[in-house]
């Protein structure tokens, strides 16, 4: 969905259940791009400059790089979502940090401001299995996840997903130790795709959450 399209959420039924506005930006997607290829060069370098020996120059492009990736980072908006129900909002989805690299977290909680958990993502995840753990209200006491259904799967992702759905993967929820549902990205045998299924003890407004942020965000 482009930026600021509304999205509505439905249930089996087909009935709209909840509405949201397209947060999805080209912006945050080239800006990653730019602070990993940044990253990636800058230890390239520093790496260089200690095998050869120049300890300064090394520190000096540790720093600098570190700190062209903070102000590539701090040029993309926080992300700020109200999720509703008719015209009524019941949720909300708030970034925490200031910046999205190397690591964000959102805030998920009632319009009345009342946290009911947060998602955090580790961007390095991105070179592998991407990966959302659920924290805790008030720590950063993992208490769930949501990754990629398999390695392999993540990487097939990566080339081809966007150009095929049968390539896309699969978000496993785990919660408390036990499995809590599928987020659906690959057409199933009725071809339907980003479906969400709740078959645990996981808060659904929680996994509602997940399910936006990864469906709605993740290039």
């Amino acid at each position: 969905m482009r930026f600021g399209e509304i999205v509505t959420i439905r249930a089996d039924s087909g009935d709209a259940l909840l509405s949201y506005r397209s947060f999805a930006s080209i912006v945050g997607i080239v800006a990653l791009v730019v602070s990993v290829i940044v990253a990636v060069t800058g230890v390239s370098a520093v790496l260089f400059l200690l095998f050869d020996g120049r300890i300064f120059p090394a520190v000096m492009a540790l720093l600098l790089s570190a700190a062209f990736v903070v102000v590539i980072a701090m040029l993309v908006p926080t992300t700020h979502v109200n999720l509703f129900e008719g015209s009524h909002p019941v949720l909300q989805i708030v970034q925490q940090s200031n910046v999205s690299f190397p690591v964000v977290t959102y805030a998920v909680g009632t319009p009345e401001q009342k946290v009911i958990g947060r998602l955090r993502k580790n961007i390095w995840s991105r070179l592998g299995r991407n990966r959302w753990n659920i924290l805790t209200t008030n720590g950063d006491r993992p208490i769930g996840y949501a990754a990629e259904e398999s390695l392999s799967r993540a990487l097939m992702r990566k080339f081809a997903g966007k150009f095929n759905a049968r390539y896309q993967s699969n978000i496993r929820i785990n919660y408390l130790g036990k499995s809590a549902g599928w987020i659906i990205r690959r057409p199933d045998v009725n071809g339907d795709v980003d479906v969400l299924e709740v078959a645990g003890e996981i808060d659904r407004r929680l996994a509602v959450a997940l399910a936006t942020l990864i469906l709605g965000s993740e290039p």
